[in-house]
C-alpha cells in the first residue's frame, strides 16, 4: 500500500487552493463535508494537483504516512471515481463512521475527494455525489 499521489517539485509559481471533500473521522459516527487544500502549478497544469491530506487526518505524530487508493463506483447508473486517503496503524482509534457504514473495523480517519477527467482532484459537487462517495468508502 503506497502513495499513488506524486509530490510536486518546488516551483515559484505554485499556488494553494481548496476543494470540497468528505471526511470520516474516527471519533464520529457520520461523515461530514470539509475543505481540503491542494497545491498546483498553473504554469504547468500537466503536473496535476497535490492534495495536502496529512493536514486533515489526525495523529500525525503516531502515523505520518498517508496512503491513498483510487476507487470507482456506480451509483444510480452513473460512474464515479474517488481518491481515498487514510492512515493505517494499530494504535489509531477504530473509525466509528466506517464501522456504522460498512461494518468493518479500520483505524484512523478517512478522507474522500472526487477525481475528474481533466484534473486529478476536484470538488464533490452534489448530494448525489456525496452518496456515491459513501458507496466508495463502503468498498
Amino acid at each position: 500500500m503506497g502513495m499513488n499521489q506524486i509530490p510536486l517539485p518546488p516551483s515559484h509559481t505554485m499556488v494553494v487552493r481548496s476543494v470540497r471533500a468528505r471526511i470520516y473521522r474516527a471519533n464520529q459516527i457520520l461523515g461530514e463535508p470539509t475543505q481540503v487544500f491542494y497545491r498546483e502549478d498553473p504554469c504547468q497544469v500537466q503536473r496535476g494537483r497535490y492534495l495536502l491530506a496529512a493536514d486533515q487526518l489526525s495523529d500525525p505524530r503516531m502515523q505520518p504516512c498517508v496512503h491513498d487508493s483510487i476507487v470507482t463506483t456506480c451509483h444510480r447508473g452513473k460512474k464515479y471515481v474517488f481518491r481515498i486517503f487514510y492512515k493505517r496503524h494499530k494504535c489509531l482509534p477504530v473509525n466509528q463512521a466506517l464501522q456504522q457504514l460498512a461494518g468493518v473495523e479500520m483505524e484512523g480517519d478517512v478522507l474522500v475527494v472526487a477525481v475528474g477527467k481533466k484534473v486529478g482532484i476536484r470538488n464533490i459537487h452534489s448530494n448525489l455525489e456525496m452518496r456515491a462517495a459513501e458507496r466508495a468508502v463502503q468498498k
